[in-house]
């Protein structure tokens, strides 16, 4: 590209701020020019049509993929849920906030505790299911923006182009030779300058959707950010009241049982006092009384006398015996020695 030519974009660029373009977009506004044939009286009416038709697609394509993203219904489902936790404990008369402000035992507290919990549980699950649809749908948004930003700008260059090539046209009028050539030139003009027009009504339309995918993304957003809040926020805090509540009970009872502990503790002390003065008094009496009594020593000491006289006996017999035993035996050695009965003497 020669540098006169370069400096025509240029100015088309610079006159046309609208447009926002650069000298980047000098070679896509040139490939535009290039689809403009003044001798094909079709090319105008295709010129631009695949951007025109993709701009008309997102703004089906958004219909279609959020039809099913109700922020009504994720709304619905939040004031349901905080309803929920704050009349779970309603009387027909009083309502609470709290039901556990009654006096309650644990095992009717848990069991109050148990069937709103799996009932939360299920809301919990639907936030989560909407929390989830809504990033899903501000991804996708984002998408479109980026998709739209890019149709955005290339319906910037064929406009460029296209007010270059009625430029290019315009000058060549003045070489028409005659009424119906000059004629066929300003229909041209005409369309090219109607299809201008078109594609700045597109361009206006992207500019508007533009703003209507950042509101929605930020719908979505904060929808989810208040979803956020209770799933992590309002949900566990209402179950901490509850483990509280629990707690609290658990430590009446704790302290009812301390107090019985103590009534039982001070019963067993004075019993434990009384028991042991009666033994004290006991062992006292059983300590002045002598151990032995002199009559049972008295009999001792005979049973042993008469012990020792009858050991005394006992042993004499024996040793008379043995005696005869000896002589018996030495008259048998003599018998054997001699062969012959000794007799006695």
């Amino acid at each position: 590209m020669n540098k006169d030519k370069e400096i025509e974009y240029l100015k088309v660029i610079a006159d046309n701020p609208t447009l926002e373009l650069d000298a980047a977009d000098i070679p896509k506004i040139e490939s535009s020019i290039a689809e403009l044939n003044s001798n094909d009286i079709n090319s105008i009416t295709k010129y631009g049509l695949d951007t025109q038709k993709k701009m008309a697609e997102i703004s089906q394509v958004m219909i279609n993929n959020l039809n099913n993203s109700s922020i009504d219904e994720v709304d619905d489902t939040l004031k349901e849920t905080i309803s929920y936790l704050y009349g779970i404990d309603s009387d027909d008369n009083d309502r609470r906030i709290l039901f556990w402000k009654r006096k309650n035992d644990t095992v009717a507290i848990r069991k109050k505790y148990d069937q709103a919990s799996k009932n939360v549980d299920q809301i919990a699950k639907a936030l989560e299911d909407h929390q989830v649809r809504l990033i899903r749908d501000c991804a996708f948004l984002n998408q479109m923006y980026d998709m739209n930003q890019e149709y955005f700008r290339q319906a910037g260059i064929k406009i460029a182009a296209l007010k270059m090539k009625t430029d290019e046209i315009r000058s060549k009028r003045s070489l028409a030779e005659n009424a119906v050539e000059d004629s066929w030139i300003n229909n041209i003009i005409d369309r090219l300058e109607r299809k201008a027009v078109e594609l700045e009504l597109s361009r206006t339309i992207s500019m508007q959707q533009a703003s209507q995918i950042r509101m929605l993304q930020t719908n979505f957003a904060i929808m989810a950010d208040k979803l956020q809040s209770t799933l992590y926020s309002t949900i566990p805090l209402w179950k901490n009241q509850i483990i509280l509540a629990l707690g609290a009970e658990h430590a009446r009872q704790a302290a009812v049982t301390d107090k019985s502990i103590n009534e039982m503790t001070n019963r067993l002390l004075i019993r434990n006092a009384e028991n042991l003065k009666m033994v004290t008094a006991e062992t006292q009496r059983a300590a002045g009384d002598a151990s032995i009594d002199p009559k049972t020593l008295a009999e001792t000491n005979r049973l042993l006398i008469e012990s020792l006289d009858e050991v005394a006996r006992i042993q004499s017999e024996n040793k008379s015996k043995r005696d005869d035993v000896e002589r018996e035996l030495e008259r048998i050695g003599q018998e054997m020695k001699f062969g012959v009965l000794l007799e006695d003497n």
